[in-house]
């Protein structure tokens, strides 16, 4: 199918979106405080826990289709980049307990026409991926709701089950689609942090057209057989470990992928909660991005405690698209304003 055109048009803003926007944000400053209150420090909302932040090169391939040479993806080129490793909870947590698990990655040494509102990093590209491939709230309406379940649930422990159901007996109201999200995340097994497979999931601008994105690894991940990880899933910070070891002796190889747009009926803009189909159109890799051979530094800095990163860092030809990205654009400027963060330096390594 053919891809198709990207147009102002394409996002269909609700009318009381805005306000629902501030109130997400009123929500988020209660959940950082209370985060602060327990742990005595300014933190993320989510994500806080980080497995280790490599540095690495963005390498966009040659002899691209003419859909694929778009915005950053017009050049052939190699880029500088920084990338976080991540498990999705509000506190850290042993890396055995079933997380989601993300990873952000920050491109650097970028010309271009850069968005300007809501960019927390104006002269980098990031990109930041999930590994499931649809989001747990539909829109902005949906993502309020789940963070006041978040707020309440420590008061209420019903809260979050109230989010999912509705509040009703009946389950033909119950919200099964986030629900089916949630189930497979809390049902994973422990894998290497590069051996999962990181979605958008939701759509940005790409070029001329509109896309999801992936990052996949290229090759099996040296160095972590069966029994390796069985031996290492007992310690609490198991991701880092097995971060560490690899990169202590071989470089990690991942292909970045687009998922072209293709259909409105079947693959909507502002419903997060839906997966796009890869029948109608597959993910096609546009650059592989390459993690040398290298120690990681797991004090604050190398962490990456003091980066943002933030879908709306980005090339207007990458545009966030949807009310998802809409609504994280105000929570990635709060919470990087709470966090006093500052653009990294020396190519972000940290």
């Amino acid at each position: 199918m053919q891809p198709l055109p990207y147009s102002a048009v394409v996002e269909v803003i609700p009318s009381d979106e805005r306000e629902q926007i501030q109130q997400v944000i009123e929500t988020l400053r209660a959940l950082l405080a209370e985060g602060q209150r327990s742990s005595g420090l300014r933190q993320r909302d989510v994500h806080v826990k980080s497995h280790g932040c490599p540095h690495a090169q963005f390498q966009v391939i040659p002899n691209l289709p003419e859909e694929l040479r778009q915005g950053l993806f017009q050049t052939v080129r190699v880029f500088p980049a920084v990338m976080r490793f991540s498990s999705s909870s509000p506190w850290p947590k042993p890396d055995a307990i079933p997380d989601a698990r993300g990873v952000a990655i920050k491109i650097q040494d970028i010309q271009g026409d850069f968005l300007r509102i809501g960019a927390t990093d104006p002269s980098a590209q990031d990109f930041v991926m999930i590994n499931r491939p649809a989001f747990i709230a539909k829109d902005v309406q949906d993502y309020l709701r789940i963070q006041r379940a978040r707020l309440h649930a420590g008061r209420r422990p019903g809260a979050v089950v109230t989010a999912l159901t509705g509040g009703s007996w009946n389950p033909r109201k119950w919200r099964w689609r986030e629900m089916l999200t949630t189930a497979t995340l809390l049902t994973q097994f422990l894998k290497h942090p590069a051996s999962q497979t990181y979605y958008s999931m939701v759509p940005i601008r790409y070029g001329d057209y509109v896309a999801k994105y992936r990052l996949q690894l290229a090759s099996p991940t040296p160095g972590t057989s069966l029994r390796r990880l069985k031996d290492l899933a007992t310690q609490a910070d198991a991701f880092q470990l097995m971060l560490a070891e690899t990169l202590r002796t071989s470089d990690l190889r991942l292909e970045f992928q687009v998922q072209l747009w293709t259909s409105l009926k079947s693959m909507p803009i502002e419903d997060a909660s839906i997966r796009w189909s890869e029948i109608q159109s597959s993910f096609r890799t546009v650059a592989h991005v390459l993690i040398p051979l290298q120690e990681l530094d797991f004090s604050p800095q190398g962490r990456g405690d003091g980066l943002a990163f933030s879908v709306w860092n980005a090339l207007e030809a990458h545009r966030p698209l949807g009310g998802i990205n809409r609504v994280r654009r105000a929570a990635y400027e709060t919470s990087a304003t709470w966090r006093g963060c500052q653009p990294p330096q020396d190519g972000g390594r940290g």
